[in-house]
């Protein structure tokens, strides 16, 4: 077995990992980053149209557990991580996102405050070169599109949507084009790990293990420390990383399977799963919408459903316009259904996009013990468990927020001459998050400073460790708590 030393080991390349990196190496620290898989640039990413390189530690390492419906979960194993195919939307969590006990008696406080994380926050939009957030933007906003300004007056308060696409050239990236082809933008300007945090993937005094599966935790005879980081390279080879100091940041499946290969399975441990409830509201009306324009997917959105007492019993919404418009296969699958064809399929299909308001709708997840991750009996091919994921349909809760908003949009936009109504399901499983959640002993995994309750050099950043979730997309918060964690550490 090869052995290795580090300061700090952390595993996981994505935002997280290399935030709290970055803090550490500017203190001097000697830092070992364990990646599943490789670096692909952007130009290769765009050639093939695939995030990752097509390897044996790449692969989805997930099972849906016997008895629960299968979910579409979807990260990216990579140098980047989730960065590489994020939309980059980067709004705040409310206020009270951090108080849904002590406010409106569900769900769990946090251990800090909105007040707390905001000097991260602000940090956070800095790094990831933010347009349009809402109290101190490093950049101007997108203009809003003619579907916002459609909308805004019934759905006040209407803000920008804070998103990570520069509106001018940062760091030597080039401004956002415009295209609205924005997962794998074709100028590369919309922020990820590769163009953003380049300085730290590429320091010196980082050594980062590619093609490397970290495999369990190894705690010393007293189990209150670690000791290594027990990992897997190319060809199964056994590396052991001996730290000071160990940060599991890769997402909110692969932390909890890995406390739980280390046999770190206290009763929270993998429990609390939760993703966002996403809708999509589309209104056929007599307006023209304008689908089509605007510079980005999103370029505004309504908090008019974000807070109020109404948490008590539902959930809060965050609603942002579609700009593309809706999927013209789509109506035209529909138009054929109901018989046309030829020059009256055509008709209907372009007069049907040319009045549809598809309204983005993301509402909060209720954590509930029951989503979770345990270990499978199944094994992939380095050997170790898969992670088995019991992911139950979302509740009452989150049903009753869904069911508000269609009525409310209803009520609110009935001067644009609403013909008829949709709801339909949204892009799901790109958030794993609460598995390894921060808390009180005994209900959480992780205290307020992210260090787990029992080993005390070992720490677990990224989503998983949100108690709660809100209905804004969750990289910014993500990327304030690893700039806060590195700033702890570096000052230890």
């Amino acid at each position: 077995m090869s052995t290795a030393e580090a300061d700090v080991a952390i595993v996981g390349s994505g935002v997280s990992g290399l935030l709290v990196a970055r803090s550490l190496l500017k203190a001097g620290r000697r830092v070992t980053i364990v990646e599943r898989g490789e670096l692909k640039t952007h130009a290769e990413q765009f050639r093939d149209r695939s995030y990752t390189v097509d390897m044996p530690s790449t692969r989805p390492n997930h099972e849906t557990a016997p008895g629960s419906p299968d979910y579409p979960w979807d990260y990216v194993y990579g140098v980047g991580g989730s960065s590489l195919h994020w939309d980059a939307a980067t709004p705040r969590f409310h206020p009270n996102d951090f108080r849904m006990r002590s406010r409106f008696g569900v769900m769990v406080d946090w251990p800090l405050s909105y007040a707390e994380l905001l000097p991260f926050y602000r940090r956070a939009e800095q790094a990831l070169a933010v347009a349009g957030a809402r109290d101190h933007s490093p950049l101007p906003a997108h203009p809003f599109s003619p579907m916002d300004r459609l909308v805004a007056p019934h759905l006040a308060p209407y803000v920008p949507f804070p998103q990570a696409r520069p509106t001018r050239p940062v760091r030597g990236n080039p401004a956002c084009c415009g295209s609205a082809t924005c997962e794998l933008c074709p100028v590369d300007a919309r922020f990820s790990a590769l163009n953003g945090l380049a300085d730290v993937i590429g320091h010196p005094h980082v050594d980062l293990r590619k093609g490397t599966v970290a495999a369990r935790v190894r705690l010393d005879p007293g189990g209150r420390s670690a000791a290594s980081l027990e990992c897997l390279g190319r060809g199964n080879a056994p590396l052991s990383i001996r730290a000071r100091t160990f940060v599991l940041a890769a997402n909110g499946l692969e932390n909890p399977g890995l406390l739980l290969r280390s046999g770190l399975d206290g009763a929270a441990v993998g429990r609390y799963l939760f993703d966002h409830t996403h809708r999509n509201v589309q209104l056929v009306v007599r307006a023209r919408v304008s689908a089509g324009v605007g510079t980005t997917l999103s370029t505004g959105e309504s908090r008019a459903f974000v807070d109020g007492p109404f948490r008590s019993h539902r959930s809060s919404a965050l609603l942002s316009p579609y700009n593309p418009g809706v999927t013209l296969g789509e109506l035209a699958v529909d138009a054929a259904v109901a018989g046309r064809n030829g020059r009256a399929l055509r008709r209907e299909v372009v007069d049907r996009w040319e009045h549809t308001l598809p309204i983005d709708t993301l509402l909060e997840d209720v954590p509930r013990a029951e989503r979770r991750v345990t270990l499978s009996r199944r094994r992939d091919s380095f050997g170790l468990p898969l992670n088995r994921v019991a992911y139950p349909p979302e509740g009452p809760y989150e049903r009753r927020g869904i069911g508000a908003v269609r009525d409310e949009l209803e009520r609110r936009l009935a001067s644009l001459g609403i013909r008829e109504i949709r709801v339909v399901e949204g892009r799901r499983g790109g958030h794993t998050l609460g598995t390894c959640r921060m808390g009180p002993p005994g209900e959480a995994v992780v205290d307020r400073d992210l260090r787990h309750h029992q080993v005390e050099n070992l720490f677990v950043a990224g989503g998983s460790a949100f108690p709660t979730y809100s209905p804004a997309h969750p990289t910014l918060t993500i990327s304030a708590l690893a700039i806060r964690l590195g700033d702890h550490l570096a000052a230890a």
